[in-house]
């Protein structure tokens, strides 16, 4: 199980392309740097280790990988994928999501942009309803609207509800040592 349901965080999710061409519009207004990012199977996502992704999710035992950053240019998509759909994402887990992928674009030599520096920050603190909604301002870059707020909410109370965990790589690869299984 690679996806949650239909919903579209990464490009390994956007089998239509149409958060890409949101981004970008069409094929030939891709930055040059995505154009020579290794596209990853589902295999080698599965095989690769938890720190060449800036989020895991896990829920019931199921671990989601999402937002690439194996090299420069799954980085850059996986930015550009984070600030269009992070949104639908718990607040704690666009924090974590937000810091790995700016450490990511450190790591790689790439600009972080400035919308993700700034969503990281605001998260940093604890994460009120005031600093998430705040957050999800940067994102969308404008006021937020009834419907995103609502949304927002039923997305941190479903998370809660099933029993959930959103966790950073480190803290999985801990949970799994201390379960005896690496």
């Amino acid at each position: 199980m690679e996806k949650l349901s239909g919903l579209v965080l990464d490009v390994y999710d956007d089998s239509d392309g149409a958060v890409l061409r949101e981004c970008f519009g069409s094929p030939d207004k891709l930055p040059e740097i995505t154009k020579h990012a290794h596209v990853l199977t589902q295999d080698e996502r599965a095989s690769l280790p938890d720190e060449a992704f800036a989020l895991i999710l896990v829920d019931g035992g199921v671990e989601l990988k999402k937002f690439a950053t194996i090299d420069p240019g799954n980085t850059a998509l996986s930015v550009h994928y984070f600030l269009k759909t992070a949104h639908k994402l718990p607040v704690e887990a666009m924090h974590v999501a937000a810091e790995n992928l700016w450490a990511a674009c450190e790591q790689h030599g790439l600009e972080t942009p400035g919308s993700l520096k700034k969503l990281a920050l605001a998260l940093r603190e604890e994460p009120t309803d005031k600093v998430a909604m705040g957050a999800m301002g940067l994102l969308s870059g404008a006021m937020i609207v009834p419907a995103q707020v609502r949304e927002a909410r039923k997305n941190l109370a479903a998370t809660s509800g099933t029993g959930g965990a959103v966790l950073t790589p480190d803290q999985v690869k801990q949970r799994r040592s201390m379960m005896g299984a690496m």
